[in-house]
């Protein structure tokens, strides 16, 4: 929590005259790595006008492609503007030799693990005055994503929980 609130705080000081419509965890949970990531509508539309434009101009047509291009944090302007590894190398080594060479259902309860407490510290940071004051759209959607997961689903577990 402390690393992202005086990360975003940071940021936004940096960068006073911009409104964003998402902020996102862009996790590694294998590697214990979060990155912060924000992203402003004028940046969406030129990345999707460059998109448009280019050789793969028939994939960036339908309203999913677009949708997905939109909270792709890969495509973002200020991907990754802070980045904290939660754990070391040389502890995660650690962790992974005491586990069973033959069987990875440990090492994936502590991945799934991990991905939990990234995304309650997201939950907890949605409510700290320093959330508050990032300049959002109406429309402003804060997520965590690994990189393992899809956009689609991030954006569909959203609108389900939101039911």
């Amino acid at each position: 929590m402390r690393f992202t609130t005086v990360e975003v705080e940071r940021f936004l000081l940096s960068h006073p005259d911009k409104t964003f419509y998402a902020f996102a965890f862009d996790t590694n949970a294998e590697y214990a790595e979060l990155n912060l990531c924000f992203n402003t509508e004028l940046d969406f539309q030129r990345c999707l006008a460059y998109y448009q434009s280019g050789k793969w101009a028939t994939s960036y047509q339908n309203p999913e492609a677009i949708q997905e291009l939109k909270f792709n944090t890969g495509d973002w302007e200020y991907q990754c503007v802070s980045t904290l590894y939660v754990l070391s190398e040389d502890e995660l080594q650690v962790i992974q030799q005491r586990l069973p060479e033959d069987d990875f259902s440990e090492w994936e309860a502590i991945v799934g693990q991990i991905r939990s407490i990234f995304s309650e510290c997201l939950l907890q940071f949605t409510q700290t005055e320093v959330y508050q004051a990032i300049p959002k759209t109406d429309d402003f959607i804060a997520f965590s994503i690994d990189h393992d997961e899809d956009v689609a689903d991030i954006l569909a577990d959203r609108v389900e929980c939101a039911e």
